[in-house]
C-alpha cells in the first residue's frame, strides 16, 4: 500500500509538469495596457456636486427703519383715548429725520439719526403744532430704538431702569395693514415701582407697526393700519388782513406741506395772496430775511425796507398792517409776541418808531372771522 501512494503522486506530479510546459506564453501590447485600479482615498475621493442652500437674507436698520419723503403712518390704538395716532415725516438730512406725531391731544415732534450700529431718538418736543426744521437742535434726549445686530438676544438699555433685546426676528404680527413679518423688541422698564413691558415690532420697508404695552393694570396697543406714500400734510393757517373799514379780517388757508419743504416760503407766498376787499400785507418784492420762533417764547421776523416804502398808507393803515401780520405770525407759532426788524434794524418808519427788542403782542380784539 506504502508504493502504490508514492506511485500515484509521482503521475500527478509529471501531468502538472506536462501541462504548464504546454500553455502558451503571455503575451502584451502597447495598445492592450494592464487594468490599473485606483483605490479611493480621502485626498482622492469625489462627489456629485450638490446646490448650495440659499443663505439667510440678513436683516438691516436700514430696511428695519427706513427715511423715506413724504410718508404718513396711520395707527389705530386700543386701551388708551391718546393710542391712535398720526405720523408724518417732516424733514430728512443724511442720517437725520425729522417725525412728527398726532394724537388728538398734542403733536410730539422727535429726531431720529440712525448709523451702522443703531437708530435712536435724539431730540424730543410736545406741543409743537407748527413745522420748523428741529434737526440741528442740541440733543435733550437719548433713547435707542434699534440696534445691531438684528439677531435673537441683542440687547441694550436705555437708562438703568429700561433693558430691550431683540427676542425674534421672524415673527408673523396681524395688524389693520395685514399681516407682515416683523422684528421683535422686548423691553422691560421699571415705572414708579410697576414692572412694565413693552413690545415693539418693526417691518422691513415699512418700520414701526405695532407696538404694546402691558403693566399690571393696563394694556395698551397701537397698530399699523394705514401707510400712505407721496403723501403731503394739510395744515389750516389763519391769514389776518386789514379791511378798508379798519378792521381786521381772518382768512382761514389749506396749506399743503411736504418733506424737506420750508414752511416760511409757503405760508409768506400764501400771504402774498390778498383776498378780496382787503388790503395787502407783504408785497410781492418785500423780501423775508428771516423768521423764527425763538427760545423766549417770541417771534422774530426780519423783512427788507421795501415793506416801508411800498406800504404807503397813514399811521392808522400802517399799525393795522403791522399787527395783522403779528397776528398771522403768532397763530402760527403759538406765540404771544413779535418782534419785527427791518433789514436787522429796529422798525422806523415816518410813523411807528420801535425801541430796540420791542415787541408788538398778538391782539385777536374786534377781528372778523370771513370763513
Amino acid at each position: 500500500m506504502k508504493r502504490l501512494f508514492s506511485t500515484f503522486s509521482v503521475v500527478i506530479l509529471a501531468l502538472f509538469i506536462i501541462s504548464c510546459g504546454n500553455r502558451p506564453a503571455a503575451t502584451t501590447t502597447p495598445s492592450e495596457s494592464p487594468e490599473i485600479i485606483v483605490l479611493e482615498t480621502s485626498e482622492n475621493k469625489t462627489t456629485a456636486e450638490t446646490p448650495e442652500e440659499p443663505k439667510a437674507e440678513v436683516l438691516s436698520l436700514d430696511s428695519l427703519y427706513p427715511f423715506t419723503a413724504n410718508i404718513e403712518k396711520v395707527f389705530e390704538g386700543n386701551g388708551n383715548e391718546f393710542a391712535s395716532y398720526t405720523e408724518y415725516v417732516d424733514y430728512i438730512q443724511g442720517n437725520k429725520m425729522q417725525v412728527r406725531s398726532n394724537n388728538g391731544g398734542t403733536e410730539i415732534v422727535k429726531v431720529i439719526t440712525k448709523n451702522d450700529d443703531e437708530v435712536k431718538v435724539v431730540y424730543e418736543e410736545a406741543e409743537v403744532y407748527y413745522k420748523e426744521n428741529f434737526l440741528e437742535k442740541e440733543s435733550n434726549t437719548s433713547k435707542i430704538l434699534l440696534k445691531a445686530p438684528i439677531a435673537v438676544g441683542t440687547t441694550w438699555k436705555n437708562g438703568e431702569n429700561e433693558t430691550s433685546t431683540i427676542t425674534a426676528v421672524d415673527k408673523t404680527i396681524k395688524t389693520p395693514y395685514g399681516e407682515v413679518k416683523a422684528v421683535e423688541i422686548t423691553t422691560l422698564s421699571t415705572v414708579n415701582g410697576d414692572q412694565v413691558q413693552t413690545l415693539n415690532y418693526y417691518s422691513e420697508g415699512l418700520g414701526l407697526i405695532y407696538t404694546m404695552n402691558k403693566a399690571s393694570d393696563y394694556e395698551i396697543s397701537s397698530s399699523l393700519k394705514e401707510y400712505n406714500k407721496d403723501t403731503s400734510r394739510v395744515k389750516v393757517v389763519n391769514s389776518y388782513y386789514p379791511n378798508v373799514d379798519e378792521k381786521i379780517t381772518l382768512f382761514r388757508k389749506n396749506l399743503e406741506f411736504k418733506t424737506n419743504d420750508i414752511p416760511r416760503n409757503l405760508i409768506l407766498d400764501a400771504y402774498k395772496d390778498v383776498p378780496e376787499n382787503v388790503l395787502g400785507v407783504l408785497k410781492e418784492n418785500i423780501v423775508v430775511n428771516y423768521l423764527y420762533l425763538n427760545k423766549d417764547g417770541m417771534v422774530y421776523v426780519d423783512l427788507s425796507k421795501d415793506v416801508i416804502t411800498e406800504m404807503n398808507l397813514g399811521s392808522g393803515y400802517e399799525m393795522l398792517v403791522l399787527q395783522a401780520l403779528t397776528n398771522t405770525l403768532g397763530d402760527y407759532y403759538g406765540a404771544s409776541k413779535v418782534i419785527l426788524t427791518i433789514d436787522g434794524k429796529t422798525y422806523e418808519s415816518g410813523h411807528i418808531l420801535f425801541e430796540k427788542f420791542e415787541p408788538i403782542e398778538v391782539n385777536y380784539d374786534g377781528v372778523i372771522d370771513m370763513n
